[in-house]
């Protein structure tokens, strides 16, 4: 299926070619790349930057995996990325797991038809074929075999092990893992070269899987426009954002911002972090809450019970800190993102009796994302690695959004969160414990805040595009 008619094709500023004549490669002839995910587009950040860099080295990009999320606009307006969906197979919900060893070879086998069929006979002829692993089943050996049939380079970005992954619904000792162990090293090692998210993953496939192909490390940056927020634009964003519905329970902390005035008549005056000032300049609120984010696919690899005890702790300190020197502030937590065990953190929220912290789960469009982390105090992530050697894109992004973060501890986080930019912790105590101290500290210009908006400044230094050129040099 190839972009919907609907797209809006505008100029948007970017360097992007406006026809094939102006993409060839130094041969006369245009190179093409398929970036095939078995996955939601939308909802693959990392390969979606991979389309527009290659797109803007001047390739043509057929970009296959599942319609769902929208996907960036530049990605939906680049004329040389066409978007190529595949149907997916139908789950079935609340099944006993005993469905599931009819489900799986059932689902690998219809997704081996789609997928031959679109990369053999639906697309053009490919140059280079770019997959995302995981998943490794049956994306490494559709990718394999069509980049043998049709003459590709295969170059496998690894994100993760897939086999780890399935070992988090089977066990690690099952046998079904240890076959998915096999695949995912056999096809694997048939690549022409390997992107690594870190530097542990490198050389954990040059060590223990003793990988052949060409290996090159790409930690994931946030793009260009990623940026931590000035007052006037905060402010322009929750005045937007606090029209529509998912925000609607932050209405009474704008209130208490707006004092005695009728708050209808000061929407355009007060949002929830921001105030304009009598010549209509916006500042930062003195007594703004203090905006806390966190994103999240709702998979089981992330243990939400750890903010959320996190949170109860803050209430209690907040609650009795209110008639102290120190009181601390008023927290909104913005949870954003979809999945599976949504509803069932929802219902545990909805039963928290809180009064000093207001927690919100929203989705979000792919504009407004890294807007609301350009203008959030503090990030959390709960990633916990399956392998121990990915690392969370949600931290990236709220790095790369100049916003320090919080970070679940595990054995390679140290190569993206350090103690310029965040802090890591094991526990909800723990957690708890460091958002308090941040929280008296967001307007102390001397503070250990203010060092870490400094170093999360300084991470966004090097962004996606600058980052790429290393891999640009394998297509």
């Amino acid at each position: 299926m190839d972009k919907q008619s609907n797209i809006r094709q505008r100029d948007r500023g970017r360097s992007m070619p406006d026809s094939v004549d102006d993409v060839k490669d130094a041969t006369g002839r245009a190179k093409r790349v398929t970036i095939l995910v078995l996955g939601d587009i939308g909802r693959s950040p990392r390969m979606q930057y991979h389309a527009l860099s290659l797109a803007r080295a001047g390739h043509l990009i057929d970009f296959v995996g599942y319609d769902g999320a929208t996907p960036m606009e530049d990605i939906l307006t680049a004329p040389n990325i066409t978007l190529r969906h595949i149907r997916v197979l139908p789950q079935p919900t609340s099944a006993p797991r005993a469905l599931f060893y009819i489900y799986a070879p059932l689902k690998v086998l219809y997704q081996l038809w789609t997928l031959f069929w679109m990369l053999l006979f639906v697309i053009s002829r490919p140059d280079v074929i770019l997959v995302q692993n995981p998943p490794a089943i049956p994306t490494l050996l559709v990718a394999r075999v069509c980049a043998f049939l049709t003459g590709a380079r295969l170059i496998i970005d690894w994100h993760n092990y897939g086999y780890t992954i399935l070992g988090m619904k089977l066990g690690d000792s099952h046998p079904v893992v240890a076959l998915a162990k096999r695949f995912e090293q056999f096809f694997g090692n048939s690549a022409y070269a390997h992107l690594c998210v870190t530097n542990a993953m490198a050389s954990d496939l040059r060590d223990k899987w003793a990988i052949k192909g060409k290996l090159v490390v790409l930690h994931d940056k946030a793009p260009k426009h990623f940026k931590h927020l000035e007052a006037a634009e905060i402010h322009t964003l929750w005045t937007r954002l606090l029209n529509d519905s998912q925000f609607a329970g932050l209405g009474s902390l704008i209130a208490s911002g707006s004092g005695s005035e009728d708050l209808k008549a000061q929407s355009a005056h007060v949002s929830l972090l921001t105030r304009k000032d009598s010549k209509g300049i916006a500042k930062m609120r003195k007594d703004r809450p203090m905006l806390l984010v966190s994103s999240t696919s709702w998979t089981a690899d992330e243990d939400f019970s750890i903010i959320l005890e996190a949170l109860t702790i803050y209430e209690h300190a907040a609650t009795s800190s209110m008639q102290s020197a120190r009181a601390l502030p008023s927290l909104v937590v913005l949870i954003t993102g979809k999945g599976q065990l949504r509803e069932f953190y929802e219902r545990e929220i909805s039963q928290m009796q809180l009064s000093k912290v207001h927690i919100v789960t929203a989705w979000l469009s792919a504009e407004d994302y890294p807007l609301l982390l350009g203008s959030a105090d503090l990030g959390v992530s709960l990633h916990t690695s399956s392998s121990g050697l990915d690392l969370p894109m949600k931290v990236v992004d709220m790095l790369g959004c100049g916003t320090p973060v919080c970070a679940y501890r595990f054995s390679c986080i140290n190569e993206l969160v350090t103690k310029r930019n965040g802090m890591v912790f094991d526990n909800a105590s723990e957690l708890a414990l460091q958002i308090q101290d941040l929280a008296q500290q967001l307007d102390d210009k001397s503070g250990s805040y203010q060092q870490l908006l400094g170093g999360a400044a300084e991470f966004r230094r090097i962004d996606w595009a600058a980052n790429y050129t290393q891999a640009l040099e394998l297509f």
